[in-house]
This record gives structure tokens, sequence and C-alpha cells, in this order.
């Protein structure tokens, strides 16, 4: 009999998803292995899906609805009297506060500042007076008080503006000079007044220090000791198409290639070093941070969750389950099995999209390390720097190849030609 379980907070919109099969397949896999109940709450109505229901029932999984946050508490507390709830978790941002008042009603330890993954200012001040090496230039400030000649005297161009809290990635953008400084001010303007309608008054901006050099990420436990368990990096790429700037790309990467560019114990004294600046514990971190021009690490940004995306990324790289760093007593090393890329396109506006070349999908379907293309038309409701209103994620191209020479080829070769791949109809401004 299972006495143990993990409680994962989610939305029914999230679980209709394809990335919430590669949740279920992950915790599947816990079960078998660690003999671990997941139980699914999630708002409103009951799912009617009876035959997933059915199916899942086998590894362990199950589905209860809540009306409301004191519903969801009262239930928790009552399946804690049956069952031993190892952690509590969710893989959407807003929950992540609700997550930690749930962990608090069961006495679960948690990290010493609750908004520490939602106040960006709160993690770079933190981290800052810790450990100067992971220091990077910020300022905090008002819109109607930023002065441009100290940002341009103590920070100097580019560099990032960003808001504090409450509103996630969105409206992050490099400014390169005066014009750009001025563009985000008034269009700021338009997005706080959306904001508010929304019930969301940001009222602080963080301009820090543009990082030049190239951009990952890193995923890990804390264990309720300060102590992290670590999986392996995974480089991010990003470029703009300069055609039509309503899409974009995003490739998430993990190669040899990207092992060759750390040395393990120096990534996981950095890792340490975060969490003893911060104080988190009992939690999945999704770790973003760059590597500079002088070989220098430097946080980006820090989030309380686990990320589907790296889920299914690891698994495939490295045949490892994210989800077992919860179990395990210590980090152990992982053998890179083949080489894994998916790239990711964006488009802001819907309906400017009006087809995709077929000729151009067949030659990207018929690349030897392209082995999944998914088409995707869900929405993504927020704002973010790379596109002017809500994005959408309209397509995922995966690749994998233990040669990583041609990996590499493929890859470059979707570069080049993915914008013929998208019939779009271009507005006249």
């Amino acid at each position: 009999m299972l006495n143990k379980s993990i409680v994962h907070i989610l939305t029914k919109s999230r679980m209709q998803t394809e990335e919430f099969l590669t949740e279920i397949e992950a915790l599947s896999d816990l079960t078998l292995k660690y003999w671990i109940k997941n139980i699914f709450f999630y708002k409103w109505d009951l799912i009617n899906n009876l035959c997933l229901i059915k199916k899942l029932d086998k590894f362990h999984v199950v589905f209860k609805n809540y009306s409301n946050k004191s519903d969801l508490k009262n239930q928790i507390i009552e399946l804690s009297k049956q069952l031993e709830i190892i952690y509590i978790t969710t893989i959407l941002e807003l929950l992540v506060n609700t997550v930690n008042e749930l962990k608090k009603e069961l006495w679960h330890s948690l990290s010493d500042d609750s908004n520490i993954f939602r106040n960006k200012f709160l993690q770079r001040d933190l981290i800052q007076k810790h450990n100067k090496e992971l220091w990077i230039k910020f300022i905090k400030w008002t819109p109607e008080n930023l002065d441009l000649k100290l940002i341009e005297k103590k920070v100097g161009y580019p560099f990032m503006l960003k808001p504090v809290d409450w509103v996630q990635s969105s409206w992050v953008a490099k400014i390169n000079d005066k014009e750009d400084f001025q563009k985000y001010l008034d269009e700021y303007k338009d997005f706080h007044d959306r904001l508010k309608v929304r019930w969301v008054d940001n009222k602080e901006l963080i301009v820090e220090e543009f990082i030049d050099w190239n951009i990952y990420s890193i995923d890990y436990f804390v264990t309720n000791y300060w102590i992290a368990h670590i999986s392996k990096p995974v480089k991010v790429r990003l470029w703009i198409d300069v055609w039509v700037n309503d899409y974009c790309n995003i490739a998430r990467i993990i190669t040899e290639k990207t092992e060759w560019e750390f040395k393990w114990k120096r990534l996981k004294a950095f890792v340490n070093s975060t969490v003893l600046a911060t104080w988190i514990r009992n939690t999945f971190v999704h770790h973003e941070f760059k590597i500079n021009s002088k070989w220098e690490l430097k946080t980006i940004e820090l989030n309380g969750r686990i990320w589907w995306g790296r889920l299914e990324l690891l698994k495939r790289a490295y045949d490892f389950n994210l989800y077992e760093l919860l179990i395990w007593p210590v980090s152990k090393p992982f053998k890179l099995k083949e080489s894994n890329i998916a790239v990711n396109i964006y488009a802001t506006k819907r309906w400017i999209l009006k087809s995709f070349n077929a000729e151009v999908f067949n030659e990207i379907k018929s690349r030897d390390s392209v082995f999944d293309i998914k088409y995707d038309l869900s929405v993504i409701w927020k704002e973010v720097w790379l596109t002017k209103d809500w994005f959408i994620k309209i397509w995922v191209i995966k690749l994998k190849n233990i040669n990583y020479s041609v990996l590499r080829e493929d890859f470059n070769y979707i570069k080049s030609i993915y914008k013929d791949l998208l019939d779009i109809d271009v507005f006249k401004k």
C-alpha cells in the first residue's frame, strides 16, 4: 500500500496541454521506482475524461477538484491524515505563493522569505550582499523617477529594464540607447494601465547591466537543510527574426559542447553560494544564469518550481527524471546519452499567421536529427519582452542525435530556413 504522496496544484487548462503528458510520464516512473502516490488538485469542475482517469489510476495518479483556496486547504489537511505528503508542488509561477501557504499549513520547511521567487529586487539584493563575485550592477526605481544620467553613469549601455514583481517575465527589455529608454517608458504606461485593470499595480522597475555572453539554466532541488541536488545545465539560444518582429525563436540545448563549457565543481559551488545567499529550502529551483566574457557566472533569475520543458529534455538526453532530485539523498552524476535541442517558435498575434509552407516543412522534417514537430496554438497569458502583446507558441521542432556534428548542421539549417516556413500577413504601419 502506498503511504507517501506528492501533491500537485494545477489548472485544467495546463492539464490539457501536451506537456502535461510529460509530467504524467515522469511521475509514473517515480511511482514505479519509489512507490509514491501523485495527487493533482485543480479548480472548479470535475474532469470528465474518464478514459484518462482510469488509465492513470494504475500509476496511482489521482485527480481532485476544489472550489476555492479554503476548500483546497481543508482537503489537503484531511489528506495528510491518511497519507504522508512529502512535497507540495506546482509548475505554474502564479501558484507558487499558494503552494507555500499549503506547506505552511502542513508544517513543511519554507524558504526564509516567501517572496524570494516573485521579487526580482530581493533576489539580486540578497545575492549581492552574500557574494560579490555573483554581483551585477542594478538600481531599483519607480518609472516616474528614473534618472537616465545616473543610469548611464552607474550601469551604462546596454542595460536591461524590467518590473520588480507580480508580472513574471513580462515587459523585460534591452535598452541600447536614449531612444530605446524613452520608448520603453512611453509604452510602459499603457502596459501598467492594463495591469491595473487586472488588479496588479507594479510600481517599481529594476535597471541592471546587460551580461554580454551566453545564457543557461540549471534545475535543482534544495533540501530542508539547504543542500542542493542539481541537474546538468541547459544552454539557451535566442534569436529574433528581423524580417517580421512579431515572431521569435528560443532554442534549448543539451549537447556535449554544453558540458565542456563547465567545470562541475565550479557550477556546484555557484549553486551552493546562491542557496546560502537566498536561504531557499524545500523547493525545486529553475535557475537562469549567464556566463560573461570573463567566464564569470551571474544569476539572472530564480524560479521556485519545476520546469516542464526541462523534464523532457533531461529525460531524453540523460535518461534522468528531474523529480528524482526530490528523492535522492545525494546528487548523482549523469552520462549524456545523446544531444538534444528543442526549437520553439513564438508569435505575438494569432491572426497574422496565415499558413505554413508545406515544402519547407517537409525539408525540415526530412533532416536526420528532427524526430518530432508539434504544432500548437495555445495562448500563454502574459506579455513578455519578446512580443508586444500576449504571445502564442505555434511550433516546436525537436532534434536529437548521438553525432553532435550532424545535430549542429541540422540546427543551423533550421535557423537559416525557419522564417520561410511561416506564411505571414505583414501589416503596414
